[in-house]
């Protein structure tokens, strides 16, 4: 082997292991707030839950033109199950360092991600604003009114817990024939 293929293989190897220890941080931070629930909000502002999920998901998506085609479609589904769609596709316009900046700016457009109380849609995230960022969001704020935000936060925690651990144990397979989950009477991709 060639000495480019091998610094090519070493810098695909080191990228996997910082997939995995991005979803087991990411797991690790959800357990966390399952079992043993915050006194205060520590999200609070919904502009600062997009410039996080904006930073995590810029660590996530970086480098992976090293990655072989299945992992990169994986890797991609995987990023927009995870932070929506709204945040996947802000990556690649804005770099990282300005994402506070571009947070503050659209602020009006990031507040329509939030769900309101009684949303059917935000348990599941049926409407891809992505899992962890919904988890986030309801953890936010104390004492706002919505009766239904514990309900939401832990179903969208087991829900991101299930989607982390299939994608750690990620195979070619899952880009042809990907795995599903049944809620109710809806079948949904990881």
């Amino acid at each position: 082997m060639s000495d480019w293929s091998l610094s090519r293989a070493k810098a695909r190897l080191d990228h996997r292991e910082l997939l995995d220890e991005l979803t087991a941080r990411t797991r690790f931070e959800v357990r966390l707030h399952l079992n043993e629930p915050p006194a205060n909000g520590s999200y609070d502002e919904l502009a600062d839950i997009f410039a996080i999920g904006h930073s995590e998901c810029a660590a996530l998506l970086a480098h992976r033109r090293l990655l072989p085609l299945w992992e990169r479609l994986l890797l991609a589904r995987y990023a927009r199950r995870l932070h929506g769609k709204a945040v996947t596709r802000s990556v690649g316009a804005v770099p990282v360092e300005a994402a506070p900046q571009a947070a503050r700016a659209f602020g009006a457009e990031i507040a329509g991600l939030a769900p309101a109380s009684g949303d059917t849609g935000a348990k599941y995230d049926l409407q891809g604003r992505g899992l962890l960022t919904v988890f986030r969001i309801a953890l936010g704020a104390r004492g706002e009114v919505w009766p239904d935000r514990h309900e939401v936060a832990t179903t969208s925690a087991r829900n991101l817990l299930t989607c982390a651990a299939t994608f750690a144990r990620r195979k070619p397979w899952h880009v042809l024939w990907p795995v599903y989950r049944v809620r109710g009477l809806r079948l949904w991709k990881l």
